[in-house]
C-alpha cells in the first residue's frame, strides 16, 4: 500500500456510515428469511417454533437498532461492532438449533456475517469472525451429538437420523467453507481498500493540483487575462472583471480591441504591442473605472510561444491605487517634516520681535491719545496692533504644526474620544455662536458613541479647522456629519472608523485638490494656509488617513478615518 493510501482519513468514516445501514439490511434480509420458514413449517410446530422464531428476531432487531444508535455517535465504532458480530452469532447458531441443527439450512448466516466484517475488519477480521462461528457451530454440533441438549428437527427431518461420522464431514466442510469465504472476503476487503485508498489519494492530489493552478488563479488579487494570437481573450480570472469592471462573458472569446472600452485603452494597446513584439514588458499604466476616476495599474505582459511562433500573451496586472496613496502620504509627512522645522525656527525669530513691537505701539497709541493727535495717527496704530496679532496667530499655527512633527504617535493616543459627543457640542457652539447672519445647517447623522482613539483637544481642532473651511466658503448651505464604515489602515494593523465632514459649497477646483493640505496654500485672502496641514498633521500621527472628494454641484467632502477605540481609555 502506498504511503499515501495508509494516510486517507475519510474512508472509514464514509465506510462507517454505510456499515450503519448494512445493519438495518441485514435485519431486513433475516426478518425475510425467519418469515420464509414460517411458512413451512408443520402445523403441529407452529405454535412453539413461532414463538422461539418470534423471539430471536426481536431480540435481533433491538440488539441492531442498540449498535446502531451507538454507531451513530462515533463511539468506539470497530469495538462495537465487533461485539454485534459476535451476538448475531449467536443468534444464528440458536437459529440453527431450532431448523435441524446440522441439517438446517441456516449455516449460511454464518458467511453473511463473515462478509459484513470483511467491510471493516479486512482479513484479520474475518478470519477471527469465521472462528467464532466455527467454534459455536462445532459446539452446537458437538452438545446435540451428545446428547447435552435436545435436538430440535424440522418437518421433514423428523425421521432422518445422520451417522456421526456423516456429521463430523458435514460439520467440518462447512466449517472449511467458512473459512474459505473469511480469506476469499478478507483479501477482497484488503484489496478493495487498499485500491480505495490510493484513489481518494490520487483524487486528493488531483484537487491539490486543481488548487495550484486553477483555484489559485481565480482566487487571487491580481487581475489575469491570456490573448491568443488573434487578440482574442481566452482567459479573464475574477479580479480582472472586478478591477476592469467588465463582465467575463462579454470578454471571453471576443477581441479585446472591440470589447473593451476606451477607457482601457492603455492596457488594450500593451497587449497588442506584446503580440508583435515578444519581450517581456514591466510598466505602471493608467485607466479610469466607469465614473472617469483614474486607476494606476501595475502591468506585467509576457508571450506564449511555442518553438518560435507567438501562440498569445499573458498579462498579469494589480490596482495599485493604495500603494500610490501610501507613497504620497510618506511624501507628504517627509515635505511637511522639513516645512514644520523650518516653521518652529522662524517662528521663535519672529516671536519676540512682534511682542515688542506691539507694546511698543500700545504705548505710542497711550501717548497719542493723551496728546490728542490726529484721527489719522490712531486708525494707523490700530492697523498696526490688529496686523501684530495677525501675525502673531500665524505664528501660533506655525508653532502647532512645528510641533505636531516634533512629538511622538504616542503622545497623541492617550485617551478613547466619543467623537460623537464632541461633535454635538461643536455643532451647538457653531450654531449659537459662529455662524452669524449666515444661513448655514448643520446636520448631525453620526450614532451615538463612536469611539476614536486620540487626545481630545486635538480631535477637537480637527474638526473645527473642517467647520471654519466649510462656514467661511459659503453664506448658505448645510454641513453634514456622518459615519463612513471602516476600513484597516493604509499599513495594516488596527481597524479605523471614518468620519464624513461634508459641505454644499463651492467646489474646490481640481488642480487644487493635491495642494489643500501643503502648508501656507490657501485660496482665501486671509487664509493662511495651516489649517488643513495641521488637520493631516494630527491624523497622520494618529495613524490615519484623510481622502478628499469635491466635484461641481455636490460640495466638498473630507472623509477622516481614525483608529478605533476599544474602549479601554475614556477621556476625561
Amino acid at each position: 500500500m502506498s504511503e499515501d493510501a495508509k494516510n486517507i482519513p475519510n474512508w472509514r468514516t464514509e465506510l462507517e456510515r454505510k456499515l450503519r445501514w448494512l445493519l438495518v439490511a441485514r435485519l431486513i434480509i433475516l426478518i425475510f428469511l425467519f418469515s420464509t420458514l414460517v411458512l413451512f413449517l408443520s402445523q403441529h410446530q407452529f405454535l412453539f417454533k413461532l414463538f422461539v422464531i418470534y423471539g430471536l428476531i426481536t431480540l435481533g432487531y433491538l440488539a441492531a437498532l442498540y449498535f446502531w444508535n451507538i454507531a451513530r455517535r462515533e463511539v468506539r465504532f470497530g469495538f462495537l461492532y465487533g461485539i454485534e458480530l459476535l451476538i448475531e452469532i449467536g443468534f444464528e447458531t440458536a437459529i440453527i438449533q431450532y431448523t435441524g441443527g446440522e441439517s438446517s439450512p441456516f449455516t449460511l448466516l454464518y458467511m453473511l456475517t463473515i462478509l459484513s466484517s470483511a467491510f471493516f475488519f479486512e482479513l484479520p477480521g474475518t478470519v477471527a469472525t469465521a472462528t467464532a462461528a466455527a467454534l459455536a457451530y462445532s459446539i452446537l454440533i458437538y452438545l446435540r451429538t451428545r446428547g447435552i441438549i435436545t435436538p430440535i428437527y424440522m418437518p421433514n427431518q423428523a425421521l432422518i437420523h445422520p451417522d456421526p461420522e456423516f456429521i463430523f464431514l458435514s460439520a467440518y466442510l462447512r466449517v472449511c467453507f467458512l473459512y474459505i469465504v473469511a480469506f476469499l472476503s478478507g483479501y477482497l476487503s484488503s484489496k478493495i481498500k487498499t485500491h480505495l485508498g490510493e484513489l481518494e489519494a490520487a483524487k486528493q492530489q488531483l484537487e491539490r493540483a486543481q488548487w495550484n493552478t486553477d483555484q489559485i488563479i481565480q482566487h487571487m488579487r491580481s487581475g489575469l487575462i491570456t490573448v491568443d494570437e488573434n487578440g482574442r481573450a481566452v482567459y479573464f480570472n475574477p479580479a480582472a472583471s472586478r478591477i476592469l469592471q467588465l463582465p467575463a462573458d462579454e470578454v471571453l472569446g471576443e477581441e479585446i480591441s472591440r470589447t473593451f472600452p476606451d477607457r482601457l485603452k492603455p492596457l488594450t494597446d500593451a497587449l497588442l504591442a506584446a503580440l508583435k513584439s515578444p519581450t517581456v514588458r514591466r510598466s505602471e499604466i493608467e485607466i479610469e473605472n466607469k465614473y472617469g476616476q483614474k486607476i494606476p495599474l501595475a502591468v506585467a505582459i509576457s508571450t506564449l510561444k511555442i518553438g518560435d511562433k507567438i501562440q498569445g500573451v499573458i498579462g498579469l496586472f494589480e490596482d495599485i491605487t493604495e500603494d500610490k496613496r501610501r507613497e504620497e502620504l510618506m511624501q507628504q509627512m517627509e515635505k511637511m517634516a522639513a516645512i514644520g522645522e523650518l516653521s518652529a525656527r522662524l517662528a521663535h525669530e519672529l516671536r519676540n520681535p512682534l511682542a515688542a513691537i506691539r507694546g511698543g505701539v500700545e504705548m505710542l497709541m497711550d501717548e497719542l491719545q493723551s496728546a490728542q493727535l490726529g484721527k489719522n495717527h490712531a486708525v494707523v496704530s490700530e492697523l498696526i496692533i490688529r496686523e501684530t496679532d495677525r501675525l502673531t496667530q500665524l505664528l501660533e499655527n506655525f508653532l502647532t504644526f512645528a510641533r505636531l512633527k516634533e512629538l511622538s504617535p504616542e503622545y497623541f493616543r492617550t485617551e478613547s474620544v466619543d467623537v460623537s459627543e464632541l461633535v454635538r457640542r461643536l455643532i451647538d457652539e457653531y450654531t449659537r455662536l459662529r455662524l452669524g447672519d449666515k444661513k448655514i445647517q448643520f446636520v448631525n447623522n453620526l450614532p451615538p458613541h463612536i469611539e476614536i482613539v486620540g487626545k481630545k483637544d486635538h480631535i477637537e481642532q480637527v474638526f473645527r479647522n473642517l467647520f471654519n473651511n466649510a462656514v467661511e466658503v459659503m453664506d448658505e448651505g448645510k454641513i453634514t456629519i456622518s459615519a463612513a464604515g471602516e476600513r484597516t489602515g493604509l499599513f495594516g494593523g488596527e481597524p479605523l472608523i471614518g468620519i464624513t465632514v461634508h459641505n454644499t459649497g463651492p467646489a474646490i477646483p481640481r488642480e487644487n485638490l493635491h495642494k489643500i493640505f501643503e502648508p501656507f496654500f490657501s485660496t482665501k485672502p486671509k487664509g493662511t494656509g495651516l489649517g488643513l496641514s495641521i488637520v493631516q498633521g494630527i491624523v497622520n500621527q494618529l495613524g490615519g488617513y484623510i481622502e478628499v472628494h469635491s466635484a461641481e454641484g455636490e460640495g466638498t467632502a473630507f472623509t477622516i478615518y481614525f483608529p478605533k477605540s476599544s474602549g479601554e481609555n475614556r477621556a476625561t
